[in-house]
């Protein structure tokens, strides 16, 4: 992801030093899912613009250009995005 995507309003040094920034999850699994769908929809993965929703006891979404995460629902941690199973995702306080 680009750093407008993956940083969080914080001082740099601080999330520098923390090593605190949006990671996102389910890899794996996006990485699986959008090579199958070019496959079947017989386009190179390079040419595809897609929104993929990982559904499940854990959730999340991601928005992937030309084969690469550009944005996902998740952050430092799976506790943040969607509604999952066991968890609340994002809360406004």
């Amino acid at each position: 992801m680009h750093p407008e995507n993956f940083t969080y309003a914080l001082p740099r040094e601080l999330a520098s030093k923390h090593g605190i920034r949006r990671y996102g999850f389910h890899g794996t699994s996006y990485s699986y899912a959008c090579k199958k769908a070019a496959e079947m929809l017989g386009k190179p993965l390079q040419d595809l613009n897609i929104i993929a929703c990982h559904l499940g006891s854990g959730c999340s979404m991601a928005c992937i250009r030309g084969g690469e995460c550009v944005d996902t629902t998740m952050g430092m941690t799976p506790l943040e995005g969607l509604v999952m199973s066991s968890r609340s995702g994002d809360i406004d306080a």
